[in-house]
């Protein structure tokens, strides 16, 4: 096409799909177009969808694409590998719920330098790959300057509506593995450390539920800013690349449970005035408020995690969240380094304020002026001993106007520190709403002003298309309506008996709620019929949740920390049916395991009263480890079990370990023996656990073998994730006393002598862990038994 020609598509439905390639030698005074004759009146309901763009200046403007087919992508800028389009834009498209012939595909594959994606409605997706993603995909055989002509750069996604990214295979929810599902990627691993400079700026992400990365940088100088993420799975993520700006970013949760706020690897970033409320990502460290991730000593082009270092994180603000600060996070070898970390508001922690790897603050890092409060400073005695964190409460509240949580009447002195340490990085002279920071300005992302607001968590009014409106997409994912889900108003559209907590016994906010022995609350709800669902909550000790006479129950692991518990279920032929909250028929009741968590055991430097050492018989010992499981009563524990370096002679048949003699077991009850096993010796291990339940005779009742190699998919610890959940199953029978056992045994059948002493003086060592023995079994709940509930919500979809 000519400079300065338009290809108008005239008004009208088009149910035959539409296939577009262009281009042309267009400049910036006479652009090429290709575009509806009316913008959002050239509408394509039906058929196969590809545009592909060429060329220079060339533009595609004003098509509305609902329900369309597409095969690898629907919209690409590029005509052949190295002929890219440059200075290209597509601007007032909407793109709804277009399905891939494929079980993958990318809605808008962006190629080429200087391209502008703004004002577009983006929604809907189920299949692999990303809903718009930069290629930056090269060949290992061009030379530099090929492969910076082939990289995506200065590229700016501004103003957009990017939407409803349900999770694959129908789930509900995604799965924690689930990757390649993100709203939008900027790169790849392998060429990351390449300048991107690029901008994701002033969009609406709403329910991007596909996989924990909402956005998924992957290029280095990009800045990603003014973006608004709401009800959305996991968190905004640098993964790779260096030099990121990341500011200004309002991250609301509305209460998603696997929602996070930021998450950030590599160097030289900064990070400010981002607003992060609600984060529910519990299970994982790898997830929360604000995130910085250890590293594992990858380099550049690397799929690993690159070394946070020279980072300047500076007046956020994070409320109503869990994890909320996290210096060092992901259970990495190394902790992050040279982190600027100053003002910045921590407010109604769920939780200690702060989660680690027990290893301190970061290394070499300037501390200062934040102000935080939650349950408790951290679970890290480095953190708790550090300067430059004041133990707080903000009393902020939400605003009329916005609903964020703002500096109130209440809120004490929260001036900040004007003047701190933050290297060659610039002072923040704004705050989140736009509005000048005056010379004594405050804590966290918001300054209290009188000046107008400039900047807002953005609507689906402030997005998307200027010359058109479309009605706002219908998610798939369909949440059903529970009033005063989260009891933020009491027990306001509940129904029966409870008792409303705060404090320590409360999960976030204005309280959770206790349902004690013969009592229980409801509410009815409406339901699709036929629909596949899932009823989740925050809880913690014992429960039942029932739906439409649907019922659920058992116990919660621990009854001092809330978990996020789901239930599955169809709805059948109902329409309605009523949530119930209770206590159920039968709880997990515990034997008199003493020490199962080895906590006392590691106070006492591995001795112990009721534990039983077994060692010493060739170069074999039983000792303490500071390695857990989970987090114990009393110090983080387990029990090392290993052959020791430096012995004079090894006895491998030697089966060193621990038991101990568990008493006044009721009769004729069914019973699990679990513990939990750590070895990171990988599949080629020579260890092999040993373990189960004798009798008082010293008979075995039951026992079994476990290899690391065979634990890939058991439940692990949330400490350290090498430790695996092993079980077996008993009946108690007329044995009143039982002894619980662990033995390390090591494979001489398959390894010699001579390979097994190399073993023990290598690095490795033939060593493991043992932790969190139990033996449990199902009984009437007691007449103090209690359940904590907290966050009610029922979804399904919409495309079933």
């Amino acid at each position: 096409m000519a400079p300065g020609t338009t290809l108008c598509l005239a008004d009208g439905e088009y149910s035959q799909g539409l296939e577009i390639k262009f281009a042309g030698p267009g400049t910036e005074d006479q652009p090429i177009k290709v575009a509806a004759q009316n913008p959002g009146k050239a509408i394509i309901n039906g058929g196969e969808v590809e545009v592909i763009m060429g060329g220079t200046y060339t533009q595609l403007q004003g098509f509305v694409f609902d329900g369309v087919e597409f095969n690898n992508q629907l919209i690409s800028t590029r005509l052949a590998t190295l002929d890219l389009c440059k200075h290209c834009r597509i601007t007032e498209v909407s793109i709804i719920d277009a399905v891939t012939e494929k079980d993958y595909g990318i809605l808008v594959h962006i190629y080429g330098q200087h391209i502008w994606l703004d004002h577009n409605i983006i929604s809907g997706k189920t299949a692999k790959n990303p809903m718009i993603s930069f290629n930056r995909w090269v060949d290992s055989s061009w030379d530099e300057a090929t492969i910076y002509e082939s990289l995506a750069q200065d590229i700016v996604v501004y103003k957009n509506y990017i939407a409803n990214r349900a999770p694959a295979d129908n789930k509900l929810y995604a799965d924690g593995g689930d990757n390649d599902y993100e709203a939008i990627r900027t790169g790849l691993s392998d060429t990351h450390h390449y300048d991107g400079n690029s901008f994701v700026v002033a969009n609406l992400f709403e329910q991007i539920q596909g996989e924990a990365e909402v956005i998924s940088n992957k290029g280095s100088h990009n800045v990603i800013s003014h973006n608004t993420i709401r009800n959305s799975y996991g968190s905004l993520t640098n993964r790779h690349g260096h030099g990121s700006t990341i500011d200004n970013n309002f991250i609301i949760s509305d209460d998603f449970p696997l929602s996070g706020g930021l998450r950030i690897v590599d160097g030289d970033h900064s990070v400010t005035n981002n607003y992060i409320e609600g984060a529910r990502y519990l299970s994982t460290t790898h997830h929360g408020g604000i995130v910085l991730l250890g590293s594992d000593g990858a380099g550049d082009s690397d799929n690993g995690y690159q070394q946070v270092d020279n980072v300047h994180l500076a007046h956020n603000t994070v409320v109503d969240s869990v994890n909320s600060l996290n210096l060092d996070g992901g259970g990495k070898k190394m902790q992050p380094r040279n982190v600027f970390l100053s003002n910045n508001l921590v407010d109604q922690a769920i939780g200690p304020v702060f989660r680690s790897d027990g290893r301190g603050v970061p290394e070499s890092s300037s501390i200062s002026g934040n102000i935080v409060h939650g349950e408790s400073l951290s679970d890290d005695d480095g953190i708790k001993n550090s300067s430059g964190f004041e133990f707080t409460q903000a009393y902020l509240a939400k605003h009329s106007d916005d609903g964020l949580y703002r500096p109130t009447d209440s809120s004490p002195n929260l001036d900040a520190l004007s003047d701190y340490e933050k290297g060659s990085f610039t002072a923040v002279t704004l705050d989140m709403d736009g509005q000048a920071r005056s010379n004594t300005t405050l804590v966290g992302a918001d300054e209290v002003s009188d000046e107008t607001r400039l900047f807002k968590p953005l609507s689906y009014a402030d997005v998307g298309p200027t010359h058109y409106t479309l009605d706002k997409p219908t998610p798939i994912m369909v949440e059903t309506t529970i009033a005063n889900a989260a009891f933020d108003h009491g027990l306001d559209a509940w129904s029966g008996s409870a008792t409303l907590v705060t404090g320590s016994d409360s999960f976030a906010r204005n309280g959770s709620v206790q349902v004690k022995l013969n009592e229980s609350l409801s509410q009815e709800v409406e339901l699709l019929p036929n629909h596949d669902y899932v009823l989740s909550a925050f809880i913690k000790g014992a429960y039942r949740l029932e739906v439409a006479g649907i019922k659920y129950q058992q116990d919660v692991l621990s009854d001092e920390s809330y978990q996020w518990v789901t239930m599955p279920f169809n709805s059948g032929d109902n329409t309605s049916g009523d949530v119930i909250l209770g206590l159920p028929d039968s709880v997990t009741l515990y034997a008199d395991v003493q020490d199962g968590d080895l906590g006392q055991w590691r106070e006492d430097g591995g001795s112990s009263d009721v534990w039983v050492q077994y060692e010493g018989v060739g170069g074999d010992d039983v000792g303490s480890s500071g390695d857990s499981a989970f987090n114990d009563d009393v110090t983080n524990g387990s029990a090392r079990v290993r052959f020791k370096k430096g012995e004079d002679s090894y006895d491998f048949t030697a089966k060193p370990g621990l038991s101990q003699k568990v008493t006044g077991l009721p009769a004729d009850k069914d019973m699990t023996f679990s513990m939990y096993y750590c070895d990171n010796k990988g599949d080629d291990s020579a260890s092999t656990l040993h373990y189960g339940v004798k009798d008082s005779n010293d008979n075995i009742i039951i026992d079994a073998r476990a290899h690391v190699k065979d634990l890939d998919d058991a439940p692990e610890g949330s400490v350290k994730n090498c430790f695996k959940q092993v079980t077996v199953d008993f009946n108690s029978s007329s044995y009143n006393d039982v002894e619980i056992f662990a033995y390390m045994e090591i494979d001489t059948e398959n390894f010699s002598q001579e390979q097994l002493e190399a073993l023990v003086d290598s690095d490795k060592e033939l060593e493991v862990r043992i932790d969190e023995f139990s033996i449990t079994y199902q009984g009437a709940p007691s007449d103090d038994a209690v359940g904590y509930f907290d966050e009610i919500r029922l979804v399904t979809r919409n495309d079933q």
